[in-house]
Order: C-alpha cells, then sequence, then structure tokens
C-alpha cells in the first residue's frame, strides 16, 4: 500500500488557546498537496456551545425532549452565525463564502437527525423569555391567542449511532466531495481538549494536538484574550493537561510548540508519518519567523507570576 492511498479523509490541527497550533497548519497549508476549503478559518461547528458535541449528548445520556428542541433551535441559530460573514456588528465565520452548500447541507443534516416533529408547547420556550412586567402581559397575551392557533413544532433527534453517521456525511458533502486523492485540511475543528470526541464526526480523520510552555501560552492569553490571574491559569493548565495525558488514540498525535519550531525537519517528518505525507515536498512555512514567540513571556509577565508557574507547572515547562 503506497503512501497515497493510506492518507486520511480529514487532517485537523487543533490547539487549546494559543498554544501555537498555527505553525502546524502553516505548515500544512504551506505545503499545496492538501485541499483546503477554509484557508484557515477555525471550523468551530462541533465544539461551539450548542453545537455538535451538545446535540449528541441529547442522543443519549442527556436525552429529554426539552433540552433537546431547545438546543436544535440554538444549534440552528449558531450555523446562521457561523454561515454569514463577520461585521463590526455582529459575529461572523463566513463559511457560506468559502462552502457555498454549507446553509443547505445544514439544513438537510437537521432534517436527517430529526426523528419526531410534534406540535405541542414546551416549557423552555416560556423559561427564555424576558422577564419583566411589560413583558410578562405581553406573553400572556400571546400565550392565550395562540391556544387559537395551532402550537409550535417540537422536535426529538435519532440515536447517537445515527446521529454521528449523519454528521459524517454532513462533512463528507461539504469538505470531501469535490476533492480528489487529497487529504482535507481543517483548523480547530474540534475541541483542544477533547480531540478524541470533538473529531468523531470526521469519517477517517487524524488530528494533530499542539501544546505549549505555560509561560508563553498565559502571555498570549493575557495580551489578546485579556486574560488575568495567574492562580486561575495555573488551575486551568493543570486540567488541561490531565485531559490530554489521559489520550491513548492512535488518531491523535500530541506535539510540543517549541520542538515543532526548533527541530523541524525532525517534527515534519514526525508529522508526515502521522498523516501518510510525503516528507520530500517542501511548504513556503517558515519556521525562523515562530522562533520569536518563544521567551515572549518574558516581556508580557510580572516576576511573581513567573515564579508561581515556574513551583506550580515545573514539569509542563520548555527547557
Amino acid at each position: 500500500m503506497n503512501i497515497r492511498s493510506r492518507r486520511p479523509n480529514f487532517i485537523i490541527v487543533q490547539g487549546t488557546s494559543y498554544s501555537g497550533s498555527g505553525v502546524v497548519y502553516d505548515y500544512l497549508s504551506g505545503r499545496g498537496d492538501l485541499n483546503d476549503p477554509l484557508q484557515g478559518i477555525e471550523y468551530q461547528l462541533p465544539q461551539m456551545p450548542n453545537g455538535l458535541m451538545a446535540l449528541e449528548a441529547l442522543t443519549k445520556s442527556a436525552f429529554h425532549p426539552g433540552t433537546i428542541d431547545y438546543v436544535l433551535t440554538q444549534f440552528e441559530n449558531i450555523s446562521k452565525k457561523l454561515s454569514r460573514s463577520k461585521r463590526y456588528w455582529r459575529y461572523g465565520k463566513g463559511y457560506s463564502s468559502k462552502l457555498p452548500l454549507f446553509e443547505v447541507e445544514i439544513k438537510k443534516f437537521i432534517e436527517e437527525i430529526c426523528s419526531v416533529e410534534f406540535p405541542m408547547h414546551l416549557h423552555w420556550q416560556q423559561l427564555i423569555r424576558t422577564e419583566t412586567p411589560i413583558f410578562y402581559l405581553i406573553n400572556k397575551l400571546k400565550n392565550r391567542l395562540s391556544n387559537r392557533k395551532l402550537a409550535p413544532c417540537t422536535r426529538l433527534v435519532v440515536s447517537q449511532k445515527d446521529f454521528i453517521l449523519a454528521a459524517q456525511k454532513l462533512h463528507y458533502k461539504l469538505f470531501q466531495r469535490d476533492s480528489i486523492n487529497q487529504s482535507t485540511l481543517l483548523n480547530q475543528a474540534g475541541s483542544g481538549w477533547n480531540p478524541v470526541e470533538s473529531t468523531k464526526y470526521f469519517l477517517d480523520r487524524k488530528v494533530i494536538l499542539v501544546t505549549r510552555d505555560p509561560l508563553d501560552q498565559f502571555a498570549e492569553l493575557k495580551q489578546f484574550k485579556k486574560a488575568h490571574g495567574v492562580s486561575g491559569f495555573i488551575d486551568w493548565y493543570k486540567e488541561m493537561q490531565k485531559r490530554l495525558e489521559d489520550i491513548n488514540n492512535p488518531d491523535v498525535l500530541i506535539l510540543k510548540f517549541e520542538d515543532f519550531v526548533n527541530d523541524y525537519k525532525k517534527n515534519i517528518e514526525i508529522v508526515c508519518n502521522h498523516v501518510f505525507l510525503n516528507t520530500s515536498l517542501q511548504s513556503n512555512y517558515e519556521p525562523n519567523l515562530s522562533k520569536n514567540n518563544i521567551g515572549k513571556y518574558q516581556n508580557y509577565l510580572e516576576q511573581k507570576e513567573i515564579n508561581l508557574i515556574q513551583s506550580n507547572l515545573s514539569k509542563y515547562l520548555y527547557n
């Protein structure tokens, strides 16, 4: 069996919020031999609040009619927000500009996973309404008038197995249908905290997860996400590492950002072997530019923050 025939359908690069996963994505994208439909835009549908992972939980362990109907409605809303372009006044990812069939296939997916449609008023519809006296009276009047009309259609979803199959079919139609003998490269398509469960919606996938020295990761979270409170970060980082240390799956490769940048040739061979790519093909990614991000904590962290991280997260430091 040759390398080309063993390539996975999907290659998914993940991080844990400013952990440096962009270096691996840039290397893979810069090779030019992969299908890169979103061109670096993060694909967030699996891990978004009320996204695919939340919907899947409702098919089994969190099954309840009212909760299912609520999350399905929120899933539809989130899909529309991901589909549209970003503006100063609204959130958007612009998926439809890169994936013209995104909204059509999402609609088909929802139809496929809905096993029951039954008109009925549910408690959650009242629960989320604004509770001010004026709105209460307006809604009470609406409820009285709505008794003369048909109740909204409530929905249930299919089994967990059928849900996962439907999600895999959705992603094949979105990303793989027109790809000929190429793996599809996706950026952040799933949770870096939960890389196995969050990526099972992609049939035949390989995951590359990038971690980072906690000093530099905290520095970037402070700089770009306005994070603060070093004690909270230490607990956050420990919890993340505890979950990653439990991963034992051959589809997931965990790399350190610093290793990839400093020992580039060795690590691109590790990456290529994991996803069955030709190691001799050159990329336009330049690792030396990324080296400037190693040790940047010295310009952003206070000495007491550095001391606390060094004493509490010593086993994760890159020395």
